[in-house]
């Protein structure tokens, strides 16, 4: 099972990579819980992604923002690139950088 990390990027340029667990995400299940004005999990798919990277960063300390300023000062939340070089995973018949190479025997 590959971890998948999240880039965090502010409106001024910071990145912040975090990586989320399962207490991220029941933490955004026990919000929902606790705030029934948010609606259901169905009506926050949009919110899920980057509530989790704040509760990843939170808990990491790379994020000192509440959660109602965190939305306000970042720009986009994505999956975060992985690492090139010796941690790359090359996969049998695709070369590291996504071109076709001759499969090995």
């Amino acid at each position: 099972m590959t971890i998948q990390r999240l880039l965090i990027t502010k409106l001024d340029g910071t990145e912040i990579t975090v990586t989320p667990c399962l207490a991220d995400n029941l933490n955004f299940e026990r919000t929902l819980k606790n705030n029934p004005q948010w609606g259901s999990l169905q009506d926050n798919q949009v919110k899920a992604g980057p509530f989790r990277a704040w509760s990843a960063g939170k808990r990491e300390g790379s994020v000192t923002e509440t959660w109602e300023d965190f939305a306000n000062v970042v720009a986009s939340v994505d999956v975060a690139p992985e690492p090139a070089g010796d941690d790359a995973d090359e996969v049998d018949g695709l070369g590291l950088d996504g071109r076709t190479t001759p499969p090995t025997i």
